[in-house]
């Protein structure tokens, strides 16, 4: 998954809930019917969702299970299984499956600035290879 990589960077550039948001805000704006997947977010302008305490709460859980991810890489088992149930959760939610994969690239495009002249392809590599994994069992927990 790229553990080493992304421990180095994610120690010195911490990703937080500011750069989720910008995260989100890049989602709805790049693909508009994903917002009304999101109940509290359906319908909202983007001011409205600059000033939503629901978004940054989301943000926050977000923004913990990536970091968790990160931190936690030499667990599998444990990352899986937290995954696992967050797919399943998901279901809950009502989410589609498809847009489990939208998130990478987005996030990938926010935290890209974030981190700065320390980019490489390889950082950009580990990012999307840990998206990847999360969307692989995620959309493995919400296919039953």
């Amino acid at each position: 998954m790229g553990g080493d990589v992304l421990t180095d960077r994610y120690g010195k550039e911490r990703v937080d809930q500011q750069m989720w948001e910008g995260t989100v805000h890049r989602l709805f704006e790049t693909h508009p019917e994903v917002q009304n997947v999101f109940v509290p977010f359906k319908g909202q302008s983007k001011e409205s969702l600059r000033d939503s305490a629901q978004l940054k709460s989301h943000a926050l859980r977000v923004m913990g299970t990536v970091e968790k991810c990160v931190t936690r890489f030499q667990e599998p088992e444990k990352i899986s299984q937290m995954l696992h149930e967050l797919g399943a959760r998901h279901v809950m939610y009502n989410a589609k499956v498809d847009y489990i994969d939208l998130i990478g690239p987005q996030f990938i495009w926010a935290i890209e600035p974030v981190i700065g002249e320390h980019w490489t392809a390889e950082v950009e590599q580990a990012w999307s290879d840990l998206f990847k994994y999360i969307s692989y069992i995620m959309k493995d927990a919400m296919a039953f």
